[in-house]
């Protein structure tokens, strides 16, 4: 039982502490002091240090010798990597999603554009940074790839913190979130589309080109 109690604390330490990240109340850089987090969320110092380890795991933090964690930086290099990776992760699952497309999944999908939609006129920007990966996460689901999703989970949570950073810094993400999500439903409907590989990489490759100007 001792077991099953601190892993709860550390999942719901991850839990806590990558939120604090994606909603930018954790900024990048910013040093994550075990002893401070352990009295803000009330637990151990022991599961504060595996959540540490997990979001270093999941690309958030960084932990350097006699310097401690603190929330990862993503520089200009760190956005190129990061956007030639997913453009070629991307392509090869929404090839695979349009061989397996479903009208349940598309209902899904759609479903996601509207919630987009509400938080958009809400103003609800950290929101949308979530709405965006859960449908790219669904597209990963749908491509029915194992390792492809294994390598999507490896980058997903670094791609939330350039949303996260983009969204400060360049002030487009809600005006176009919507429109181009929406065409790449439309691409999905065709299923062998030729222009939905020019779609993915305009819906990718140019918002990391616009933030990684400014970085």
């Amino acid at each position: 039982m001792d077991t099953l109690s601190r892993a709860g604390l550390s999942g719901a330490a991850v839990n806590e502490l990558r939120e604090e990240i994606l909603e930018g109340r954790l900024t990048q850089g910013e040093r994550l002091s075990e002893v401070s987090l352990s009295t803000t969320l009330g637990v151990s110092r022991a599961p504060i240090r595996e959540a540490l380890l997990h979001l270093e795991q999941e690309g958030l933090v960084v932990s350097l010798p006699y310097k401690g964690a603190s929330v990862v930086t993503l520089s200009q290099q760190d956005f190129l990597e990061l956007s030639t990776l997913r453009i070629s992760l991307e392509k090869l699952a929404w090839a695979r999603a349009m061989e397996r497309v479903t009208p349940e999944a598309i209902t899904d999908l759609n479903a996601i554009i509207a919630d987009m939609q509400f938080a958009v006129k809400s103003d609800q920007k950290a929101k949308l940074v979530r709405l965006d990966l859960d449908f790219h996460e669904r597209v990963f689901i749908m491509a029915d790839h194992s390792r492809l999703y294994t390598a999507w989970t490896a980058i997903k949570w670094q791609v939330a913190l350039f949303l996260l950073a983009r969204r400060v810094k360049v002030d487009d993400y809600h005006n176009i979130i919507v429109e181009e999500h929406a065409e790449l439903i439309e691409a999905i409907l065709k299923r062998h589309d030729p222009a939905f590989e020019q779609l993915i990489d305009v819906h990718i490759g140019s918002g990391y080109g616009r933030l990684s100007t400014i970085v």
